[in-house]
């Protein structure tokens, strides 16, 4: 990963449709750009955080778009979110670079060409079984929150994980609000996390339609590890300080009238709180 590269060091500036992108990739920058084996660039990153002008975004997009180069735009402080060790940005560099492998993979026939690209499908090399991925945040949150509850006492069942309830929102900006809740002896305990992170060019990643999701699925691992941060604060006597079911409840019924859509939602059988059905009755009451 390389930062700070001059546009027209990676693109062949001679193909752009209008003089005044050419002027332009010689004078700006990419914040970071990830190269491969042979040194050729593979996706751009921007970091489009507070104070930042977007009066040429428009120009660095269409370059992208032109040179039929992945662009990504994150905006905030998102980068430095973690999950376990794995920061946003090493995961969108894991994205880019499986998807370029599993796109080879198709080309050569060592996938079905109607297989789904689906990162957790790539297993730790000492894997120890088939869910054995540093992506599968889905199946390391669901122990991890079945353990936080019983060890702090509060798990109203046998099977925590079967109440666990998810919900992935987008709103007409392109941020992801993602939602996950719990059932406990305590009342429905529940973890939200925000993130924005735009393809402003698709590239070569635009024939694996399921990039987005998986992009989302880093926003669904912040509000599990939001989640188990309120199970802390409910174990140590601090749950008056937790978002209640009330509140997340009242936001969900606007948030259908503020435009915002679906991208994922989920509920087990057990749950006390079904955020996808909140949702919709919220839709449905506007």
């Amino acid at each position: 990963m390389h930062e700070k590269v001059r546009i027209a060091d990676i693109i062949d500036i001679s193909k752009l449709d209008t003089r005044d992108l050419g002027t332009y990739a010689l004078q700006a920058h990419f914040d970071f750009v990830l190269i491969d084996e042979n040194q050729r660039a593979v996706v751009a990153v921007e970091f489009d955080g507070p104070g930042h002008d977007p009066t040429n975004d428009g120009k660095k997009d269409s370059i992208c778009q032109q040179a039929d180069l992945p662009l990504i735009r994150v905006y905030g402080f998102e980068e430095v979110r973690r999950i376990k060790t794995m920061t946003l940005v090493s995961y969108l560099v894991e994205l880019v670079f499986h998807a370029r492998v599993f796109a080879q993979m198709k080309e050569e026939g060592k996938i079905s060409s109607d297989e789904p690209f689906v990162l957790s499908g790539f297993l730790k090399p000492d894997a120890k079984h088939i869910f054995d991925s540093e992506f599968d945040f889905v199946g390391n949150t669901n122990g991890k929150l079945t353990r936080a509850l019983q060890r702090g006492g509060l798990a109203a069942d046998e099977l925590p994980h079967w109440s666990i309830s998810r919900l992935m929102l987008r709103a007409p900006d392109g941020r992801l609000h993602a939602f996950m809740s719990i059932n406990s002896s305590k009342g429905p305990i529940v973890g939200t996390a925000s993130l924005r992170v735009i393809l402003a060019s698709w590239g070569f990643l635009a024939n694996l339609w399921t990039v987005t999701f998986e992009i989302a699925q880093f926003a669904d691992g912040m509000a599990a590890d939001n989640l188990l941060e309120n199970i802390r604060l409910v174990v140590e006597g601090h749950g008056h300080v937790v978002t209640s079911t009330d509140e997340v409840l009242a936001e969900l019924k606007t948030l259908g009238s503020l435009g915002y859509t679906l991208v994922m939602g989920s509920g087990g059988g057990d749950t006390d709180l079904h955020l996808l059905a909140a949702f919709e009755a919220g839709k449905g009451d506007n």
